[in-house]
């Protein structure tokens, strides 16, 4: 009975004693801020930046936990694990704590990163621990909308390569092969869901099977490295060689601030060996194919009157001089855009021509074309600009049917 007494007493003086207070933590010995890396632009919605949560610590640290806040109107990516290293900062020897992440603002606007809290739970100098919290001041970012002519799928990246490769020659496949091509995008700055997706290769007179793509990551201090592989199979439908069209990727340079360009080029498919003419003699290939010898002899028919009491050429001449009669794709298109008002169309058909000039006509049409850019993805757009002009430009000294 006394001894139940007695523990009574001790838990009535315990309670009684009222428990010591935590230690007080000076500011300067432990901050907490959110650094943003500077950028040469104010950036666009989706395009990368960069911040480090850094901690400078003048304490002893048992235990740590970051408290990420709810990161609204942005998504993130941790670029790797969390830093601690002993620095002299101020005179003073301090432990340094630092996190890596890419944000990808969502919105345009002037958006806020939220406080980051750090959970520390410190070691007085008697041996006490306790719990102290340091909290990261709030930091607002501006963001300007994405440009009105991105195009459908934006793709801002601070460096982009690529490569588009054939297994083997598809103009010269034997009979029923199938040649694989495959095409990968490696991309600075994005997050490997934000690449696009494959384009579609297809055609009427094409078999096109597309593999699962391969997409991944590569975590580093300056950002994610995406990576994402196409491949495709494929071979004509019959003996009718057919040619598969280009295909344009357009990403935003945002080292530059400029509109770049990926180009799948357009590529024949072919068998070598085209497939013998049907049973039924020559009567039925010269049936079967009458429109296109109707056509080939006015083709040479015209030639003749251009060409009087001159030799018969060969067929490499002929071709020579069929190109040099005919209107240029390019300039066609690019026609037809600027009548349209479209500027974009118009960008995508004068790169086309600036692409196979040479010499001070090169010069000129990138210097239009440059011009143009500014126009539409500048940070500071011209408010008009001359489309007429730059069609003359980019014409000059090309083959194109007259208006």
């Amino acid at each position: 009975m006394v001894g139940f007494a007695l523990r009574i007493l001790i838990l009535a003086f315990a309670f009684a004693v009222p428990a010591a207070a935590a230690p007080e933590i000076a500011a300067r010995d432990a901050r907490l801020t959110v650094e943003i890396d500077p950028a040469p632009a104010t950036p666009f919605e989706g395009e990368m930046i960069l911040i480090t949560i850094r901690g400078l610590y003048d304490v002893t640290i048992g235990l740590e936990r970051l408290v990420q806040p709810d990161l609204r109107n942005f998504g993130w990516v941790q670029l790797g694990r969390d830093s601690w290293t002993t620095q002299r900062i101020e005179g003073r020897q301090l432990t340094v704590f630092e996190r890596r992440l890419a944000l990808y603002p969502e919105a345009a606007g002037e958006l806020t990163i939220a406080s980051f809290t750090h959970r520390l739970t410190l070691v007085a100098g008697n041996g006490e621990r306790f719990e102290h919290d340091v909290v990261s001041p709030p930091v607002t970012v501006a963001v300007d909308p994405r440009p009105e002519n991105a195009g459908a799928w934006w793709l801002p990246a601070r460096s982009l390569t690529y490569s588009d490769e054939w297994d083997r020659d598809p103009a010269m496949l034997a009979n029923g092969e199938t040649a694989t091509r495959t095409v990968r995008i490696e991309a600075t700055g994005l997050p490997a869901n934000a690449l696009p997706p494959p384009p579609k290769m297809l055609a009427p007179w094409l078999i096109s099977f597309l593999a699962p793509e391969q997409r991944s990551v590569e975590l580093t201090e300056d950002g994610p490295v995406s990576t994402v592989e196409w491949q495709w199979r494929m071979r004509p439908v019959s003996s009718e060689p057919g040619r598969l069209e280009a295909f344009h990727i357009p990403w935003f340079d945002t080292s530059t601030r400029q509109m770049r360009d990926i180009v799948l080029n357009s590529q024949r498919i072919a068998f070598a060996a085209m497939a013998e003419p049907a049973a039924g003699g020559m009567a039925g290939f010269f049936a079967a194919n009458a429109a296109l010898l109707a056509g080939a002899g006015s083709f040479l028919a015209v030639l003749a009157l251009l060409l009087p009491g001159r030799r018969l050429r060969s067929r490499a001449e002929l071709a020579r001089l069929a190109r040099r009669i005919m209107p240029d794709r390019d300039a066609l298109a690019l026609r037809r855009a600027a009548r349209r008002g479209d500027m974009p169309a118009t960008r995508l058909a004068a790169r086309g021509l600036v692409a196979r000039s040479t010499g001070p006509k090169r010069a000129t049409r990138q210097n239009a074309l440059s011009a143009l850019d500014r126009h539409l993805y500048g940070r500071s757009p011209t408010t008009s600009f001359d489309l007429h002009a730059f069609v003359r430009t980019m014409l000059r000294g090309s083959r194109t049917a007259g208006d």
